[in-house]
């Protein structure tokens, strides 16, 4: 039997905020606003007419204050806020698909609400150069359709079922800015837990969401530089991103994020020109090997490097561009596919080759 799923899913919502300098204190910034989001969205197999994922509404208010706070004329920024979330998730009661044993589950209107803080300092010692920390809680719902679909026992009810609890993250960065004549370069550090997260875990084929201490951290290190050629500007950029589990439920973290649930380390280098009407850039993209500790060896990525290349002709009539993803046409498998389901040869496919495209833009 082979069937097709088909999203349907429907969003609404709005966004404002109101922002001033406090009356007799001009250092000092407040903003205040609502977010406001109604989304209803179901999945079905649309060959057999089944439904897989439930109709599902999800409503999200959110409140939220910010101050800012200058000093020294600028040269040390303080800032804090709060945001309230609201969020209720309604399902209807619905029966799994018969992979699943046909399991009846009850609906309900589970409601969540958690209020987060933020913070961060910035410090400006010399023109051109910032440094930076913050922590802010990050707040994010599960793939609530994941999870609804892949109930497999009886006895489930939609209101006490904990596994679509909002994931609540706890995110800190530091950083450095520099901004001093020809060169701009930045350097981050980051890293984010979530007692309760969220990982992808493939089982019998199909992946389904389970809910791990997760632990993530990242650096980012961005320069460019202006040369004396008009025009041209030299960039590169490195990325390493490392997570971490708690794959045995006992508080720790102990076994590596695989493929599925974090993306490649990454490094890029480019160059870019932009001189009277023709603008150019070419860029080399070179995608990390990595392995995974406590995961299958077969899904270990290795790794591969791309070029691409654009150049534009601004003319009276608009813009005359020709642009060559994989120029150079290397063969490599893809990192969604290299890192997934190793014995699935319907899965295990290469990257696209050279692509050209020639394309026209005009503004009015």
């Amino acid at each position: 039997l082979f069937d097709q799923s088909q999203n349907r899913s429907r969003k609404y919502g709005g966004k404002i905020s109101y922002e001033r300098t406090v009356p007799g204190f001009e250092a000092l910034d407040v903003t205040v606003g609502f977010d406001v989001l109604y989304d209803t969205t179901e999945q079905r197999l649309i060959a057999t007419d089944r439904v897989w994922v439930p109709p599902t509404d999800f409503r999200s208010l959110a409140p939220f204050a910010q101050l800012n706070l200058g000093l020294f004329d600028d040269r040390l920024r303080l800032a804090g806020g709060l945001r309230h979330e609201n969020v209720r998730i309604r399902i209807d009661d619905y029966t799994t698909l018969a992979y699943y044993g046909s399991r009846h589950v009850g609906g309900g209107s589970p409601t969540f609400d958690d209020t987060l803080v933020n913070g961060g300092v910035i410090v400006e010692p010399l023109e051109g150069v910032r440094a930076y920390v913050s922590y802010a809680e990050g707040y994010t719902v599960p793939d609530v359709g994941r999870i609804t679909r892949a109930v497999s026992v009886d006895g489930v009810d939609v209101d006490d079922f904990l596994d679509i609890s909002p994931i609540v993250s706890n995110n800190r960065e530091i950083g450095l800015e520099v901004k001093r004549g020809p060169f701009d370069a930045s350097a981050a550090y980051f890293w984010s837990t979530s007692t309760k997260g969220q990982l992808l875990v493939l089982v019998g084929g199909v992946y389904q969401v389970e809910r791990q201490r997760v632990e993530i951290e990242g650096l980012e290190l961005n320069v460019s530089a202006r040369t004396p050629v008009p025009g041209l500007t030299l960039s590169a950029g490195y990325a390493r991103l490392e997570g971490r589990t708690d794959s045995d439920g006992d508080g720790r973290v102990d076994s590596d994020l695989d493929g599925a649930n974090i993306s490649p380390n990454r490094l890029n280098v480019a160059g870019s020109y932009a001189n009277g009407p023709i603008t150019a850039r070419l860029q080399v993209q070179a995608f990390l090997s990595r392995s995974f500790d406590g995961q299958d060896p077969r899904n270990d990525f290795e790794g591969y490097t791309v070029v691409d290349g654009t150049i534009r002709y601004a003319t009276r009539w608009g813009g005359l561009s020709l642009s060559v993803q994989n120029l150079l046409d290397e063969q490599y498998i893809s990192y969604n596919s290299d890192v997934q389901r190793p014995t699935d040869n319907l899965r295990f496919y290469a990257g696209r080759g050279r692509t050209w495209t020639v394309g026209w833009d005009y503004a009015f």
